[in-house]
């Protein structure tokens, strides 16, 4: 896979996650997870939000895992 096939696969996937950030983001919203008065309006409570998201997207695609554990434990290291 060169770089560019590389970045468009990446580009391809973005409008899925984005769909699921925005699906997962109105639920915890409306569910009474979080007190959204307890924080101001700015982008503290969102990126709390995007941290638990991270969790959510690794179960996503942690199936296509198998054999390549290693690959995504050393791709972390350069995150």
């Amino acid at each position: 896979m060169t770089e560019k096939q590389f970045l468009e696969k990446i580009n391809e996937m973005l409008p899925d996650l984005n769909r699921l950030i925005l699906e997962k983001a109105n639920k915890v919203f409306s569910s009474g997870a979080i007190e959204p008065l307890d924080y101001e309006d700015d982008f503290l409570l969102p990126k709390i939000f995007m941290s638990a998201m991270g969790s959510e997207i690794k179960w996503k695609y942690g199936h296509y895992l198998k054999g390549n554990v290693q690959v995504r434990n050393n791709l972390n290291k350069f995150l």
